[in-house]
């Protein structure tokens, strides 16, 4: 495979990133959740892709503690390539079955070196899974008929202001994976271009929707329950002119993460009105 000069640099660089996390790592395992959670706020927070690269890779030697996974599966969604690539390669090393949807939805990246990367990880954790399938997640609800719709998923927003990243994080992995398994629906590729939607959408003869929300508030509840109310805009993509305002809202009780769990079913509830609002003229 040839390379272009900009994919050998960054290679390059991955290459270097990658010596470096591994001689400023040090064994004692007493500090890996502090470690973690370090590098997790540098890959979610720094301005500089070479310092969120950095983190990405060394987070793949940590362990597949569900926060790590979870921050670098967000990280396919990176703005820089080097920093998808670098995400897709520790998942790869972790080794992480719950990392396959977010891998999957990546697969189409626009830049060659993350492609490989991205695939090279879900061929690793698919053979994973088929040798260990009591291990592997349930797959995400393919559709069976014809394509209809291209629709892309933004980040959710919120109006409480103490909704984490990731919590917001979640909530997007919710909303594509509840889309994904939509009939008639493809989910689209990130960081499209608006020309090459256009493109696209003529040549297969799709129409582009796009999927805007919000968690409008969060209730704790007697008990230790947890009420949540959401937003969600359907939208025509790449235009983006509103179509539809869909609410939904869901109550979580008992143990677990019920904040989590009440923003996920209420995102779900909510999306339960998608295919009339697409199907509408």
């Amino acid at each position: 495979m040839r390379l272009s000069l900009e994919s050998r640099r960054f290679w390059l660089f991955a290459g270097g990133a990658a010596l470096l996390a591994a001689m400023l790592l040090s064994p004692a395992r007493g500090a890996a959740d502090a470690r973690s959670d370090y590098l997790i706020r540098l890959l979610k927070g720094s301005t500089q892709f070479r310092v969120r690269a950095q983190a990405a890779i060394s987070l793949g030697g940590l362990g597949a503690a569900p926060e790590v996974v979870d921050a670098l599966a967000s990280s396919l969604e990176d703005e820089h390539p080097a920093v998808r690539a670098s995400a897709a390669t520790s998942l790869s090393r972790l080794a992480d079955p719950r990392a396959l949807r977010a891998l999957r939805a990546a697969a189409q990246d626009p830049e060659p070196p993350v492609r490989t990367a991205v695939r090279a990880a879900i061929a690793k954790l698919e053979t994973d899974a088929r040798k260990h399938p009591e291990v592997a997640p349930p797959a995400t609800p393919r559709p069976t008929g014809p394509i209809r719709y291209y629709v892309a998923v933004g980040r959710p927003g919120s109006q409480v202001p103490d909704v984490s990243a990731e919590d917001i994080d979640r909530a997007q992995q919710v909303l594509r994976d509840r889309v994904a398994g939509l009939e008639g629906v493809e989910l689209a590729a990130p960081r499209e271009t608006p020309a090459s939607v256009r493109a696209l959408l003529r040549s297969r003869n799709l129409r582009g929707f796009y999927i805007d929300s919000s968690i409008t508030t969060i209730e704790r509840k007697a008990g230790g329950g947890t009420r949540v109310a959401v937003s969600v805009i359907v939208a025509t993509y790449p235009d983006r002119a509103m179509r539809a305002i869909m609410q939904g809202a869901a109550t979580a009780s008992g143990g677990g993460d019920t904040r989590a769990q009440a923003i996920g079913g209420a995102l779900r509830s909510a999306l339960n009105q998608l295919p009339q609002a697409m199907a509408r003229e």
